[in-house]
């Protein structure tokens, strides 16, 4: 319960945050003037979101794919290694949890295929043939959790089309 409450708070503060986004790009003169929030910021932002929740799975999952995304949206960037350590940081976190709900877990085990599919985005050569078979592994288990898990029907789909 205390997932669904903090999912359906997230998705309202994305709102209010994507709508006041709007709201102030109408009424400036150039978009050129406008800067999306750092990841930092963001980041920073859902840290205290979880010092509210501290034993919510919502505000560390939403920190993870941020920072896994990061990685494989900017691979080549110098903060990747420290983005990607920051996740394996949050998952554990996530991992003492200890979820018990099968969509939890299923969110647990799509976030750790996504890191190893940022581990393996980030030296193909050296972390694909290490790493692949851990990233599908988990993304069959999360889709085995929860069949509705589209997360990670989506990452699987593109780790497959990317390792093609």
């Amino acid at each position: 319960m205390t997932f669904q409450i903090s999912k359906c708070l997230l998705a309202f503060v994305f709102m209010v945050c994507c709508s006041s986004t709007l709201f102030a790009q109408e009424n400036q003169p150039s978009v050129a003037q406008q800067s999306q929030p750092s990841v930092e910021q963001q980041l920073a932002g859902l840290q205290r979101l979880e010092a509210m929740q501290p034993d919510s799975i919502g505000p560390k999952y939403q920190q993870a794919m941020l920072l896994l995304s990061t990685v494989v949206m900017h691979t080549q960037d110098g903060k990747a290694s420290s983005y990607l350590e920051e996740a394996q940081r949050v998952i554990g976190k996530i991992e003492a949890l200890n979820p018990q709900k099968a969509a939890e877990r299923s969110d647990l085990a799509t976030l750790q295929g996504f890191y190893y599919t940022c581990v393996i985005v980030q030296n193909p050569q050296q972390n694909g043939p290490r790493y692949y078979r851990d990233a599908l592994d988990n993304y069959s288990k999360a889709l085995r959790l929860n069949p509705n898990n589209e997360t990670a029907r989506f990452l699987q789909q593109k780790f497959m089309e990317g390792m093609k």
